[in-house]
């Protein structure tokens, strides 16, 4: 796994760039609330970000009225301007007795994640997305979960807005039907979600959705975000969860809810994002399940399931996408090269086709 740099000093930022913003980590204005690095932090909430302040700074809000006393909030800016800079600025100065701090990093959700988790002091880390809001009660509903010891990770219920779209209900009993009815919360050998229909009963889980996860720090530290995932990421959240709950168990709070606002769709090009679905999946099926015929078949029969969804939808830029993605992982072998150095040589998945 690809490293973002030492713990507390994350590639891409320095001490002297943030004394510059004014927001070095242990800097708090008028002295108050220093979080020093002998201080016990228990929860630390990382939130990555690029170009979105104004979405961040709903964010910020929510997660400075949910953290407990004990807490801390990171920002991970992926924008080469800083454009979280001064949002950071200005809630730190109104929030002065919270531990809020600033890193700044190379751009891609993966890297942002893991600089996040190199910096992180706290117990157990929480992981939200910079365009979602909750309640001030969401922390205390993960953190209940870890008073049993065999818990590595928690997550709840997230909530998107209302789609127009056939089949855009992540939770409907449809779509875990359509997708092999396997049991709610696992992944299934084709390395897809089985979804989550009863949405109001706990239990064990074996992925977490990306605008809400969360980890012991130590665990999190050795399983790390795969860097391979570059840029937007896509999967980067079922990879990252699904090799966690191979160490200890994932639990589903339900009353644990955040609002997934999801407002980046619409500046999202469409046939590049199914492309690299098709082409980031391949590469963690073939990367963390057994190769097995009747995986290999389910795998493609869920990418043909993809397919059919769009053109119901007329979402054609998307199944263009996807087309081209399922050409790109199954090509003939003397047009893809070979699987064998691009693997060596640490390719993405988009350099290796999907191998």
């Amino acid at each position: 796994m690809l490293r973002s740099g030492g713990i507390g000093q994350p590639a891409g930022t320095s001490r002297e760039e943030e004394q510059q913003l004014g927001l070095a980590a242990d800097h708090f204005p008028n002295g108050r609330g220093a979080a020093t690095q002998g201080s016990a932090v228990r929860c630390s909430l990382i939130i990555v970000t690029k170009c979105r302040p104004e979405l961040l700074r709903r964010s910020l809000e929510c997660s400075l009225q949910a953290l407990p006393e004990d807490g801390e909030v990171i920002v991970v800016d992926g924008d080469l301007e800083h454009s979280a800079a001064g949002v950071v600025g200005e809630l730190r100065a109104r929030h002065q007795a919270r531990q809020l701090r600033y890193m700044a990093s190379k751009p891609g959700i993966t890297r942002q994640r893991n600089v996040g988790i190199d910096a992180a002091r706290g117990e157990i880390l929480v992981l939200v997305d910079d365009d979602c809001t909750f309640g001030p009660g969401l922390l205390d509903s993960l953190l209940s979960a870890y008073e049993d010891p065999l818990v590595v990770g928690a997550t709840g219920h997230v909530q998107g807005p209302p789609g127009g779209r056939v089949g855009s209900d992540p939770n409907s009993r449809l779509r875990w039907l359509v997708l092999g009815g396997g049991r709610q919360g696992t992944m299934s050998r084709s390395g897809f979600r089985n979804p989550i229909v009863d949405v109001d009963r706990p239990r064990d889980v074996e992925y977490m959705s990306g605008p809400l996860m969360s980890a012991r720090r130590e665990l999190a530290s050795a399983v790390r975000f795969d860097e391979r995932l570059t840029g937007y990421g896509l999967a980067e959240d079922d990879d990252f969860s699904y090799r966690l709950s191979r160490r200890g168990r994932i639990r589903y709070v339900p009353s644990a809810v955040v609002c997934h606002h999801e407002l980046g769709r619409q500046h999202i090009d469409a046939r590049q994002i199914d492309r690299m679905q098709v082409i980031n999946r391949a590469y963690l099926f073939r990367k963390n399940f057994p190769q097995t015929l009747r995986a290999r078949a389910a795998f493609a029969s869920l990418l043909a399931i993809l397919c059919a969804h769009r053109a119901l939808n007329r979402e054609w830029p998307g199944l263009r996408g996807l087309a081209q993605g399922i050409w790109h992982v199954y090509r003939p072998r003397f047009v893809r090269g070979s699987r064998a150095q691009g693997s060596r040589d640490g390719a993405s998945p988009e350099a290796s086709g999907g191998r």
